[in-house]
C-alpha cells in the first residue's frame, strides 16, 4: 500500500491526489487529472528573521540551540546568537530556505488602501530610529469600501503547494514535534535519526542532536483541509494530523459492490444508488429477523440491503484447506454517528445432482 513503508523499498512512494468528476446521482468517478494539495500559513512572521523582522530571502543560519537569523544579522551580531550567545552564521537551515521560497503570498487585491502600508512602514521606522527593539508588524491590511471608507481588516495568508517539504526525506512521513538537522542542513525525524544511528544518510555527518525548531513551528502552523474536503468535509488540521481523521471521516468515498459498476460516493448516496440501480428484492433484510443467503462457491459474494435504501451488507465465503470461511461487512465509514451492527451467523451445506 502507498500509505505504508514497504520492507522491499527504501522509501515510501508518493501518491498524487486524483481529481474526481461528479455524476448526476451524486456519485463520482475517477479521472486522470492530478490535483496538487496545498496548505495555508497564516503566521507569515515565521518566515521573517527574528532579529530584523524582514522576510528572509537569502541564506538562513541557525545556532546549535535552533535559533535562526538571516545572513545580514549574523554579520551585524558578529556571528553570536542574540538569544543564547552561541555561534551562529556557519550552519545553514536549508529546508527552511526552501520553504520560504515555496510559500506563495497572493497579490494585494484591488481596493486595498496604500495608506495602511505607509502607516505600517512609518511605525516600523519610528520604532527602529528611537533605539528601541523593533516591533513585529502584523501582516494585516485594511480594505476600502465602495464609498471610500475603511472596511474590515483582512489577514494575508500564504500558501504552500510543495507539502513534501514538510515530510521527512528519509521515511517520507509527515514531520512531527522533534526535527533534527546535521551540520550540512539536512533534516530527519527523531525516529529516523535513531534507526540511522545518528548518521545523516546524505552526508554521513552526525544528526540527532541539534533541533531545527523553526521547521517544527512551520509544520504546526501549516493548516491543511481534510483529504475529503471535495466531498463536503469542512475539518482542517495541522499538517500530518489529517491522516488520523481521514480513517474515520464520514465523507470518505464508498464503492459500489455490484459487479462492473464503477460508482463511488458518500455512503448514504451509495445506498440510494444501489437501491435504484441494482434492486434485488430477494436480497432485502430487516433488522431483528433472520435471513437466508445462498452462496455459490464460484460466486463467493452476496450483497444484502436493508429494506428501502438502508445499509449494504456484503457476505463473502472462501474455501480453504481447513474448511469454509465467511466474512460479513457493512459498507460504511468507521466514523462517529454511523450506526454499528451485530449479527449471528450459521451455515449449512447442500448438495446438488
Amino acid at each position: 500500500m502507498a500509505g505504508e513503508a514497504s520492507s522491499s523499498r527504501p522509501k515510501r512512494q508518493r501518491v498524487p491526489s486524483i481529481a474526481q468528476s461528479v455524476l448526476p446521482d451524486g456519485g463520482e468517478e475517477e479521472d486522470a487529472v492530478e490535483v496538487e494539495r496545498s496548505g495555508t500559513l497564516f503566521e507569515l512572521d515565521l518566515l521573517d528573521c527574528p532579529i530584523c523582522c524582514v522576510t528572509i530571502t537569502s541564506r538562513i543560519f541557525q545556532c546549535d540551540n535552533g535559533h535562526v537569523a538571516c545572513l545580514s544579522c549574523c554579520v551585524k551580531m558578529k556571528k553570536k546568537c542574540s538569544a543564547c550567545t552561541l555561534p551562529i552564521g556557519k550552519y545553514r537551515c536549508r529546508r527552511m530556505e526552501r520553504v520560504v521560497e515555496a510559500v506563495v503570498v497572493s497579490k494585494f487585491k484591488r481596493g486595498y488602501t496604500a495608506v495602511v502600508k505607509k502607516k505600517i512602514q512609518s511605525f516600523a521606522g519610528e520604532a527602529s530610529s528611537s533605539g528601541r527593539k523593533r516591533q513585529r508588524v502584523p501582516l494585516v491590511f485594511e480594505e476600502e469600501c465602495e464609498t471610500g471608507g475603511a472596511g474590515d481588516l483582512v489577514v494575508r495568508p500564504g500558501t504552500l503547494f510543495e507539502l513534501d517539504l514538510l515530510d521527512c526525506p528519509v521515511c517520507c512521513d509527515a514531520l512531527t514535534d522533534h526535527i533534527f538537522q546535521c551540520d550540512n542542513g539536512h533534516i530527519a525525524c527523531s525516529s529516523c535519526c535513531t534507526k540511522l544511528r545518528h548518521t545523516c544518510p546524505s552526508c554521513t555527518f552526525p544528526i540527532g542532536i541539534n533541533r531545527c525548531r523553526i521547521m517544527e513551528k512551520i509544520v504546526k502552523a501549516i493548516i491543511v483541509p481534510c483529504p475529503n474536503a471535495k466531498h463536503g468535509c469542512t475539518e482542517t488540521f495541522s499538517y500530518g494530523k489529517e491522516l488520523a481523521h481521514e480513517k474515520k471521516c464520514s465523507f470518505v468515498l464508498c464503492y459500489c459492490p455490484a459487479l462492473n459498476c464503477n460508482y463511488s460516493g458518500l455512503y448514504k448516496n451509495l445506498y440510494s444508488h444501489y437501491a435504484a440501480n441494482h434492486k434485488d428484492t430477494d436480497k432485502r433484510f430487516r433488522y431483528g429477523y433472520s435471513h437466508h443467503v445462498y452462496l455459490d462457491i464460484e460466486t463467493k459474494i452476496s450483497v444484502l440491503q436493508e429494506y428501502a435504501d438502508g445499509p449494504l451488507v456484503v457476505v463473502q465465503c472462501f474455501k480453504e484447506p481447513q474448511g469454509m470461511y465467511f466474512t460479513v461487512n457493512c459498507i460504511a465509514p468507521p466514523s462517529p454517528g454511523v450506526g454499528k451492527f451485530s449479527y449471528d451467523i450459521s451455515y449449512s451445506t447442500a448438495g446438488f445432482c
